[in-house]
């Protein structure tokens, strides 16, 4: 009886954890104040990439992914000391190992590829960078260059690379990037991160003794963990702290993302305490989605240009969708995604659904001016899910540029938006009062004028009755 109920018991257990996990395989959500809203699937991993053909075998502990401009897919697989050159499905085109001829590779962990085919590899144990063609002929290797202000304890192990539209070499130095031209001289810094402001801190060190001073850490300002950049020369990147992960910086070094936290703190295993999100690598697709990695829970979060968080997928796992250790995040122009996972050794592909594409669509449109086909776009995605917050946002602003302000206030008190109502409700009470000016000055002036009429008969009346002493008293 009671092995019988044992069994009966595991193989409930069983089942609800396959439920649990279909449902958390099914449902992904969106952030919004701080709070998780299930959405429907925004993603589906169409393809895994795992073992390589034609005699390539597999990836070792890969650290980056890059798509060429022709849609190939490169690896930097690290841990075999090659560049692996893939179709956008997987199928091996061929590797890279040495540049020049019997200078082999040694744990290369950046590839970046330019319009013309040529590879820019980060050969991170050989200190070097390494130009070569698309037939892998060598080219030319930058080292590091030569300046005072990059200080003698600066080492040159570069890791992720890309260059700017000018033809400018960026590297990653921790709380800003490092810029090389062509001919290996170094040309600055760009994009220093600021030191977080902490008032507890400041008052610390206000009235701290010199002695309690010196025992506390030095305030450092956070470090930058991946970037990419556009086509425009933007740098959008990641750093490690607990505000303003997400940084898109101009041409001359300045942050204009939008401030605020971005990600959710994750629990530590080890420890059992909540830690800030660990934002690995990022990526902007055509029309300015962008997409980070968080390593610690497998996260993917997804971004419009204004900050609004559009959709969460991902996780820790071995089932599909889900990673060990993912390293490296890349986008095609078809808007699929493409995530390496450094211990599973495999890359999943993301495809879009119809619901995130709408979503997408619509905040794609909104920025170029479209807005009647926005709110079109906006409606599909309230008829698939009645609870996305943006999409009652975005017909909102839709709404206020049409002028039509009551209706909007109505979007935005749907989802408990006050910044938007106040908005709205300023241009209708401005609105009305532009309409109505002519009879607000008619209707006030009729007033003064009754004012003024009542306030003299009560006069003569009060002069009769008192003979105009009282009268005489009013004047």
């Amino acid at each position: 009886m009671h092995k019988r109920l044992f069994v009966v018991l595991t193989a409930f257990t069983l089942i609800l954890s396959l439920s649990m996990q279909a449902l958390a395989d099914k449902m992904d959500y969106v952030l919004e104040d701080e709070e998780r809203v299930p959405i429907p699937k925004a993603y589906e991993v169409t393809n895994v990439i795992y073992g390589l053909g034609n005699g390539a075998g597999f990836l070792n502990q890969a650290e980056d992914l890059f798509i060429s401009k022709d849609n190939y897919l490169y690896v930097a697989d690290t841990g075999n000391n090659r560049i692996v050159k893939l179709t956008l499905d997987g199928q091996f085109v061929r590797e890279y190992t040495q540049a020049p001829e019997g200078k082999a590779f040694n744990a290369p962990s950046g590839v970046y590829v330019d319009e013309d085919g040529d590879l820019f590899i980060g050969d991170t144990n050989n200190q070097r960078i390494v130009h070569i063609n698309s037939e892998g002929e060598f080219i030319e290797e930058f080292v590091k260059p030569e300046s005072e202000l990059l200080g003698a304890e600066f080492t040159f192990t570069p890791s992720k690379v890309y260059i700017n539209p000018t033809g400018m070499i960026h590297l990653i130095r921790g709380q800003n990037f490092i810029r090389i031209d062509s001919s290996n001289n170094f040309r600055g810094f760009v994009g220093a991160t600021e030191l977080s402001f902490s008032l507890r801190e400041m008052l610390v060190r206000m009235f701290a003794t010199e002695e309690q001073k010196s025992k506390r850490a030095r305030a450092v300002a956070e470090s930058y963990s991946n970037f990419v950049i556009d086509d425009s020369g933007m740098i959008y990147a990641t750093t490690l702290g607990k505000r303003n992960q997400i940084r898109k910086i101009n041409s001359v070094g300045q942050n204009i993302y939008k401030k605020g936290i971005y990600g959710e703190p994750v629990m530590d295993p080890t420890t059992q305490k909540l830690t800030d999100p660990y934002f690995v690598d990022i990526a902007v697709d055509k029309d300015g989605i962008i997409s980070v990695l968080e390593q610690k829970s497998g996260k993917i979060y997804q971004y419009d240009q204004e900050g609004n968080n559009l959709c969460v997928f991902g996780g820790l796992g071995t089932w599909k969708g889900t990673f060990s250790l993912p390293t490296s995040i890349a986008v095609d122009s078809e808007g699929r995604i493409y995530v390496l996972d450094r211990n599973l050794n495999n890359i999943q592909v993301f495809t879009p659904t119809k619901f995130i594409n709408t979503v997408k669509k619509a905040v794609t449109l909104y920025k170029d001016g479209l807005y009647e086909e926005t709110k079109e776009l906006w409606e599909t995605v309230i008829s698939i899910d009645a609870n996305y917050s943006l999409a009652h946002k975005g017909i909102g602003k839709v709404l206020i540029k049409e002028e039509k302000f009551k209706q909007a206030m109505e979007e935005y008190r749907k989802v408990e938006d006050k910044e938007g109502y106040s908005q709205a409700f300023g241009e209708y009470r401005h609105d009305m009062f532009r309409d109505n000016f002519t009879w607000v000055v008619l209707t006030t002036a009729v007033i003064i004028a009754l004012i003024i009429i009542i306030f003299k008969a009560l006069k003569k009346r009060a002069d009769k009755a008192w003979g105009g002493g009282l009268g005489r008293e009013f004047d």
